[in-house]
């Protein structure tokens, strides 16, 4: 399955969007690039962590956290902008974060082997989890990173 189908599936499991936004709001993480270490896991996929991790903590800090950023700064009132046009342009960036999101995920996938290439067999998704927050450099609280896993492959889909 392709990885942003993937990503789309097993995210709307609310259990999953929980423990998505917690590892970014709480933990720093890049929600795309730690669901695709664990697709790739599941998927029996292998890429090279480390250039995966350059490629998103570049993308992140020229476009992933400046959308985000102007996002959430449309989101509490702001006298005198009128509400709903300000709602209207806030929904513009959300649709923008999310296609950015689906391009930083497409880039990842095409730096990723393909299934059943000579590589590791499928592997619990924590296994890919652990293995792409530790090459980020930045690793959150293993225990964050069980949540999602536990959410991952246990959420009625």
């Amino acid at each position: 399955m392709r990885l942003w189908d993937w990503a789309l599936e097993v995210y709307a499991r609310q259990p999953v969007a929980e423990a998505c936004l917690s590892l970014q709001d709480a933990h720093g993480q890049n929600v795309p690039y730690l669901l695709w270490g664990a697709w790739m896991a599941v998927e029996g996929r292998s890429a090279d962590l480390k250039d995966a991790a350059r490629l998103m903590r570049a993308w992140d800090a020229e476009v992933g956290a400046p959308l985000r950023g102007v996002r959430r700064a449309l989101k509490p009132p702001r006298p005198p902008v009128d509400e709903a046009a300000k709602e209207t342009l806030r929904d513009a960036v959300k649709a923008v974060e999310l296609q950015g999101e689906r391009v930083l995920m497409e880039s990842l996938e095409a730096l990723t082997g393909p299934p059943g290439a000579p590589g590791p067999a499928p592997r619990p998704a924590l296994d890919g989890l652990v293995a792409a927050a530790e090459a980020s450099g930045d690793p959150p609280r293993r225990a964050a990173l069980e949540r999602l896993a536990f959410a991952i492959e246990n959420a009625d889909g």
